[in-house]
């Protein structure tokens, strides 16, 4: 199988060598087989449903497994599958309560049954609030070649020649200049949600995140997080601590975060903070080849990111969708966890696909959720152009998007660490000097902006994503070649980033209280702003104005269980945030 969608990948890529400029989605909505898990749903229950009264988690799974019609046949050997299983703790807690993360489940069939017609009876049900295919999730393709430290361009271009091409001088994002400010933090930890990390690589092991509550290889759950051992991460896909890189490409994004700093080997990473590998990617049998992935596994990726304390997440993959295959309805499992990302103030850094889609039309995954504490990014190449095939400005390989899009960075043969073993994209050689490869793709530029991401965070701690993100795109570089393409009209500049001026709010809270009949929780104070956000704990709830000093938030009392203590506070739509209270039912 895995063999036959890296064909159909190989066809995708050749196809688009022959696109046009601006490639916009059209036609009927279509259920593609190639972009789902065989056999399995996505439902997510309403609040409330009778499937989940009781208090028997067995009982509660045997009760979800009767959702599905009697004319659908369940696979008897797979019993429903919580989207997360583990008991976590009450910050994480009240945010995977708060987006209903909690009810949501994956379903098996059998892997030759109708799914459209399943979903479309799942859907009828008054206790369903939504059903889909579990889409497959691909991270963006990469070109390796031979390695060179001379070559990284797009941390210091100096015009030397990339391949058979001469580079602008300049076109690079100025990281040589903004470690003058500071070379990053290691309290600042960048999640890589992806295939995995070669955690032993020279260049990397030494700025791979240690979790300090967890004892290796002892099974045991020290931290009591719902994870055995995940002393270095977790692998949510395969269900263990393992987060060995499958398939190669984890192991780059990491390199261009974060590869250690004047260590005489290799290259230099953008910010010497702390990478936290989450693999989703699992493995299918004993063929290196054979792995996949899905919109199940990736939420479940996001929300332990959030968990293990991440201020950044670097999502360098999209799903497996074509852009007619995206109904309004696509992948709101994925949405729902993006959504706590945003809730907890994380920064999720998301690619535009290579496929040169205008995402102002064509939507793609997690991209084009929108969400405030997104950033998407394009790729640009070392003449400050974007990402196009060589020789001709058409067709362009980025997605991009003049509304949707918010930069460009460099994504064109970046020098990035390989990966060791027997994975796709894997090095099988001794010689450290193969341990090394040039990469292609948005990927590489999404990686970028990430590790900029957490040396702003090294200076600005207490930023939340919204800062975070406008400090980032204040700081690029506004370029003529690029103004077509991106909201900013720009390249990522770290150096800008750090020394940026932004104003923001300052809103004050004096008092909060809450009438549980109604579920209505009233926040007191001043400088609150229309759209603005209360959080509760680390969930976010839509706060509306209720006169000059008073606003209103929906909250359900599960995110305020009695006799509890949960910090509540007030974030403005332009990042300012209120103090905290806290607030006993």
């Amino acid at each position: 199988m895995r063999r036959l969608q890296i064909l159909t990948l190989a066809v995708l890529l050749c196809l688009i060598s022959v696109a046009p400029r601006a490639r916009v989605s059209a036609g009927k909505h279509r259920l593609d087989p190639r972009a789902y898990a065989p056999g399995e749903v996505v439902v997510k229950l309403k609040r409330g449903a009778s499937a989940l009264s009781s208090p028997d988690q067995a009982e509660r799974l045997a009760r979800v497994k009767t959702l599905a019609s009697e004319n659908h046949q369940l696979v008897s050997d797979r019993a429903p599958e919580p989207l997360l299983s583990f008991v976590a703790d009450n910050s994480i807690g009240q945010i995977i309560s708060g987006r209903g993360l909690d009810r949501v489940f994956v379903l098996s069939f059998d892997p030759g049954a109708d799914l459209g017609l399943i979903i479309e009876d799942l859907r009828l049900r008054e206790d369903v609030e939504y059903a889909e295919p579990n889409y497959r999730i691909k991270p963006s393709i990469l070109l390796p070649n031979d390695p060179d430290f001379a070559s990284q361009w797009s941390l210091l271009n100096q015009g030397q020649v990339i391949g058979d091409f001469l580079a602008t001088p300049n076109a690079d994002i100025k990281a040589y200049s903004a470690w003058d400010t500071t070379v990053g933090s290691s309290s600042v930890i960048v999640a890589v949600s992806d295939t995995g990390v070669d955690i032993s690589h020279p260049d990397l092991a030494r700025n791979i995140y240690t979790n300090p509550g967890e004892i290796p290889a002892n099974g045991v759950d020290d931290d009591k997080n719902g994870f055995v051992d995940d002393v270095h991460g977790y692998s949510v896909g395969d269900g263990n601590a393992d987060v060995s890189d499958i398939v190669g490409h984890g192991t780059q994004m990491a390199g261009l975060i974060a590869a250690e700093i004047n260590n005489n080997v290799g290259i230099a990473g953008i910010s010497q903070s702390k990478i936290l590998p989450v693999r989703f990617f699992k493995k299918l049998g004993t063929d290196p080849e054979d792995y996949d992935a899905t919109v199940a596994d990736a939420a479940r990726s996001l929300v332990y990111a959030i968990a293990a304390g991440a201020s950044i997440i670097n999502a360098s993959w999209r799903t497996l969708l074509t852009p007619d295959d995206v109904p309004q309805e696509s992948a709101l499992a994925l949405k729902d966890a993006v959504s706590a990302t945003n809730d907890a103030g994380v920064l999720l850094v998301c690619i535009a696909g290579n496929e040169g889609f205008n995402l102002d039309f064509s939507k793609i995954y997690p991209a084009s959720y929108q969400m405030p504490n997104q950033i998407v990014v394009a790729a640009s190449d070392y003449n400050d152009e974007v990402w196009h095939t060589p020789f001709f400005q058409f067709p362009i390989k980025s997605g991009f998007g003049p509304h949707t899009v918010d930069l460009a960075a460099p994504g064109v043969s970046v020098l990035t660490t390989t990966a060791r073993g027997a994975c796709p994209g894997c090095s099988t050689s001794s010689n450290p000097a193969d341990w090394y490869s040039r990469a292609d793709g948005t990927s590489v530029s999404a990686a970028l902006v990430s590790g900029v991401a957490a040396l702003v965070k090294s200076k600005y701690p207490d930023d939340n994503a919204i800062l975070l993100k406008r400090r980032i795109l204040a700081g690029v570089d506004v370029l003529a070649a690029l103004s077509p393409y991106v909201i900013t009209g720009g390249r990522l500049n770290a150096d800008s980033a750090l020394k940026a001026v932004i104003t923001f709010s300052h809103p004050e809270l004096t008092g909060v209280t809450y009438k549980g009949g109604g579920e209505k929780l009233f926040l007191y104070g001043t400088g609150m702003e229309k759209g603005a956000t209360a959080v509760v704990g680390r969930t976010g709830y839509p706060a509306k104005a209720k006169g000059s000093d008073r606003f209103l938030a929906r909250v359900p009392k599960s995110a305020l269980p009695s006799g509890k203590p949960v910090s509540i506070k007030l974030r403005n739509p332009d990042g300012g945030e209120t103090q905290s209270i806290t607030l006993t039912r």
